[in-house]
This record gives C-alpha cells, structure tokens and sequence, in this order.
C-alpha cells in the first residue's frame, strides 16, 4: 500500500515485484527510524543512515529496480499491447504539436480571424477529448495556455478554460493529424470528431471486466436477499 501511494504522488510507475518486497520493508523501516529518530536502531544500521536522510530531504531520488525483459515466450496481452501502442501515438502527436512552429502560428491565426469552425466557442457545442492519457492531456492543454497568452491581439474572453478546451485543443488535434498523417485539414477534422478507435481486444476486455462485474454484483443482491 506505501508502495503504491509513494508511486501515484512522485508519478513513478508501479515498476515493484513480489520480489523485492524483503528489500521494500527494510526500506520503509529505514526512513521510518530517521523520521521519529528512533534510538539505537540508528547504529545498528549506520550504513543506510546517509542515504535514508538524502531521501527524506528530497535530495536523492528512490531507486528502484529496473523491469525484467520479458522472455520472446513470455508474451504480453494484446488488450495491453493496443494501450501501449495508443498511447506512444499520443505522445508522438503531443510532441509533433508542441515542438512544431506551425502548430503555434496556426493556432495564434484562429484567435486572430483566421475562419474556424470551432472559434468563437458555442455552449452548446460538444468536443471530443480524443487523447486518453492524462499526462498528454496536461501536456497539450499547458502548451494551450501559453500560446493564448503568447498572442498578439488583446482577445475578450470570460472563461479561459472553455476557450482552450473548446477551440484551441481541437484546433491544435486537428493541425497534429493533418501533419503526422499528411492529410488535408478536413481529413484530420474527420478524423477527429471520430474519435479515437479502439482495438477489438481492448473492448472485449472492457465487456468482459463489465460482465465480470454484473456477475459479482448479481451475487451480493441475492445474498442480501
């Protein structure tokens, strides 16, 4: 459980196994001791004292161990795979829009009058999130804000956060597609408002976890009973 905790707050993946949990324990029971000092254990283990304390005053980052590669018979699931996949795709759309000078004056174009469907944004309107992971999402709309404060002409909004998600995510999605697929605007618009596509295992997983569920809850109602 304090592995999983210190993992989700420092943003380190799960990368922890059975196997080290004999080393995990005395880890905890370490910093544990530095924090409430607690007297005599300290000498007996004199030689993680250093460290421990690095740790604690942030100024040493945890270690942990690297994952094992996986033997060529030791396959991983393909619902899994299909994640992987998507989620390297979304980094490498992220990334293209980012680092790409284009990306920032086409959208620096739209708040200036540049014709686009999505600008001014319409309440009613509803716009694909497109990305799954949240680390692209925070990555994109951060680089959003800036190019909105970045723009030239003095623009009269009155919510920030409907204008970036309702105007210049899209924009910024669409410009990214266009690009990596080398399709024209309308392609990559069409693609957008689709939606991202998920792999057949992927939704057989999902239906399977669903009925799984169903199943489990189905049980307690007639226990309750």
């Amino acid at each position: 459980m304090l592995m999983y905790t210190l993992c989700i707050v420092t943003d380190t993946w799960f990368e922890f196994q059975g196997m080290d949990m004999p080393l995990i324990w005395k880890w905890w029971c370490l910093l544990l001791m530095e924090r409430f000092k607690i007297d005599g254990h300290g000498q007996r283990f004199a030689f993680w004292t250093d460290e421990a304390r690095s740790l604690l005053q942030g100024t040493l980052q945890p270690i942990y161990r690297v994952p094992r590669k996986r033997a060529p018979t030791e396959e991983i699931p393909v619902h899994m795979q299909a994640v992987f996949d998507r989620t390297a795709e979304e980094k490498r759309l992220v990334d293209y829009i980012v680092q790409s000078p284009g990306a920032e004056q086409h959208l620096v174009d739209v708040l200036n009058g540049k014709t686009s469907k999505w600008y001014p944004p319409k309440s009613f309107r509803q716009v694909p999130v497109y990305l799954d992971s949240e680390e692209q999402q925070d990555n994109l709309c951060a680089f959003l804000k800036c190019v909105l404060y970045k723009t030239p002409k003095k623009l009269s909004f009155t919510d920030e956060v409907q204008l970036i998600c309702d105007v210049l995510f899209p924009e910024a999605i669409i410009y990214g597609l266009a690009g990596l697929q080398n399709v024209s605007l309308q392609d990559a618009e069409h693609a957008f408002l689709s939606g991202t596509h998920y792999h057949h295992s992927e939704v057989e997983e999902f239906n399977r976890k669903i009925e799984k569920q169903l199943r489990k809850e189905g049980r307690a109602s007639s226990w309750s009973q």
